[in-house]
């Protein structure tokens, strides 16, 4: 296998590339430090990898909820930053989480790097608010694990399309909740409109209790600050660079109030950092690109590459549609921002 390919010179528009175990020079950007790309969530750290290096690892995708509904853990394969392909499937793993009363729950191998959990009519869900869970990976020979607590989360109380003031005529939508009482929630917004999960960088919505974007800063136990419970509306602009209405008429949006750990949202935020890359000139001041911190540990091999993040949720979630009745009430309440 390739560790560093120290001993290989490259050109200066080379960059030092592993290709099956052999160390190789081909054409690209060489990056100045260790590059890699990721994030979690329905989309964690799907692709890793060193710009100096080819380590084989592995990446776990996919966050799991207590929904009753079937959970999925997936594992990949790391790979070469500079890689374009989809990362191999990471299959024959044993996946399993255990909750602090010792319940177990097996994820079985789909074989195509998806590891799959049913409810049944014992158990519906992935346990109680406030059990920690452990999640326990075996892959060849490797021991992976990682620890989650299911922390509360807060009800929502409705989903409100309102006018818009760009362009005229335009739809725009937020959602009403009232953070639950006490410091130390962290949450993850997550908006689908007609079905679709809203996934660019903007759409990584975190916030501390009603609102805060740090840990300090006391919003607690009133209802979600206008950017959290606004930042479901995405502006977009069409080929002239004029912007479009974010909705329309006939338009669904449902969405859902996640609840994180502390080091899953600062994992996020991170993520967010690294996935919103301008290039340029700012690059020469923006964050260096970097794996972001991950709470997998690999107990029988500190050195072997591991990338993602395993964090259980408990959630809560709404929808509405842009319908004639939904125009009816924002004309009747007046409805505008």
């Amino acid at each position: 296998t390739c560790i560093f390919c120290k001993d290989l010179k490259c050109a200066d528009n080379q960059i030092k590339k592993c290709n099956n175990g052999k160390c190789e020079c081909t054409e690209g950007y060489k990056y100045p430090y260790p590059a890699v790309v990721g994030y979690w969530g329905t989309q964690s750290a799907s692709k890793s990898g060193r710009s100096t290096a080819c380590i084989n690892g592995l990446s776990l995708d996919k966050a799991v909820n207590n929904k009753n509904e079937t959970q999925i853990i997936k594992l990949t394969k790391t790979q070469d930053y500079l890689n374009t392909s989809a990362p191999a499937a990471a299959t024959g793993a044993d996946v399993k989480i255990i909750d602090e009363n010792g319940l177990q729950f097996n994820f079985i191998d789909q074989g195509d790097g998806n590891y799959m959990w049913e409810p049944t009519d014992s158990f519906p869900s992935l346990g109680q608010i406030e059990n920690e869970f452990f999640l326990d990976i075996n892959y060849n020979g490797k021991k992976i694990q990682a620890s989650s607590t299911l922390n509360r989360t807060s009800v929502i109380d409705s989903i409100n399309f309102v006018k818009g003031q760009v362009p005229e005529e335009s739809y725009y939508a937020e959602f009403w909740s009232r953070e639950a009482e006490g410091v130390g929630d962290a949450y993850w917004v997550k908006a689908y409109k007609n079905g679709q999960r809203l996934t660019t960088f903007q759409d990584i919505i975190t916030c501390i209790d009603a609102g805060a974007s740090s840990e300090g800063a006391i919003i607690d136990g009133i209802p979600f600050i206008p950017p959290v419970r606004r930042a479901i509306t995405r502006f977009q602009q069409d080929d002239d660079n004029k912007f479009i209405s974010p909705y329309e008429y006939g338009d669904s949006l449902y969405v859902e109030l996640h609840s994180i750990t502390y080091d899953a949202f600062n994992f996020l935020n991170k993520a967010s950092i690294q996935i919103n890359r301008p290039g340029g000139f700012s690059e020469l001041f923006a964050v260096s690109l970097s794996n972001t911190p991950t709470n997998l540990i690999v107990s029988n091999d500190s050195a072997y590459p591991v990338v993602g993040f395993f964090c259980i949720s408990a959630v809560n979630g709404m929808g509405n549609t842009l319908d004639d009745d939904e125009i009816k009430k924002i004309e009747d309440y007046g409805r505008e921002w």
